[in-house]
């Protein structure tokens, strides 16, 4: 064999070698993917999370978020410092008047306020809403972190299902038409 021959099989070893190691990697990564980014559980730990939690509203009463469990529920993470979460505010309120009238008791529309609790009370007084405004603070960042809203951008809506689970959420300012749409279909 000329040394020519061997550098050749030389070269079409190490590619071999080189294809395999590849085509392992490809493998794990593929693996791990499907292991950690597949779909949540039935009731993903945000949803137990939101569920666990007790706020006190603008006005000055808890709200334990247990008590709307069976309801589908559409969570507005809001800041008074956010325009385009003011400018959905009467939208939202009309969207709750509505479905208050033709769904009672099955759909319910809750504002948690990612601001001071000052800037909030002062907001709703001078801004009142029919649904309640809470006072989320930090724990309302973290719930919004944990359903999906890593980047902390606002506004950022849930919807949370009848059966308690997260099913869809909206980074910035909601289409109405499209969320009423969207909890009609829920019920």
């Amino acid at each position: 064999m000329t040394s020519s021959e061997t550098q050749g099989k030389r070269l079409l070893l190490r590619m071999l070698v080189l294809l395999a190691l590849a085509f392992a990697l490809t493998a794990a990564g593929a693996w791990f993917a499907k292991r950690y980014y597949s779909e949540r559980p039935a009731v993903d730990h945000a949803s137990q999370t939101f569920f666990a939690q007790r706020f006190e509203s603008a006005d000055n009463k808890p709200l334990d978020l247990s008590s709307l469990r069976g309801k589908v529920i559409v969570v507005n993470f809001w800041a008074t410092w956010c325009p385009p979460c003011v400018e959905e505010m009467p939208e939202l309120d009309a969207l709750h008047r509505e479905f208050q009238a033709s769904s009672p008791n099955r759909v319910d529309i809750i504002g948690i306020g990612i601001d001071s609790p000052s800037n909030i009370r002062q907001f709703a007084a001078k801004s009142p809403v029919g649904y309640p405004l809470l006072l989320g603070g930090t724990t309302g960042h973290e719930l919004a972190r944990l359903f999906g809203n890593e980047k902390g951008l606002l506004p950022f809506t849930v919807i949370i299902g009848q059966d308690g689970n997260m099913m869809k959420t909206i980074v910035g300012k909601v289409r109405i038409d499209s969320l009423r749409d969207q909890v009609r279909a829920a019920l």
